[in-house]
């Protein structure tokens, strides 16, 4: 099993095209950090990717 570790970009990307899933399609298990969680539901980030 791999573990991916991921910042908010590929997170971002991938939620606004709607294919977040990929990554678990591809690695299992991804571990967010909690300030990646932070960066995704600012409200600065896009509506798509706080929802």
């Amino acid at each position: 099993m791999r573990v991916v570790v991921a910042d908010s970009s590929p997170l971002n990307y991938l939620t606004l095209i709607g294919s977040v899933d990929v990554l678990h399609r591809l690695y299992g298990t991804i571990i967010v950090p909690q300030q990646v969680i932070a960066e995704l539901t600012d409200p600065a980030a896009p509506r798509d990717v706080r929802g």
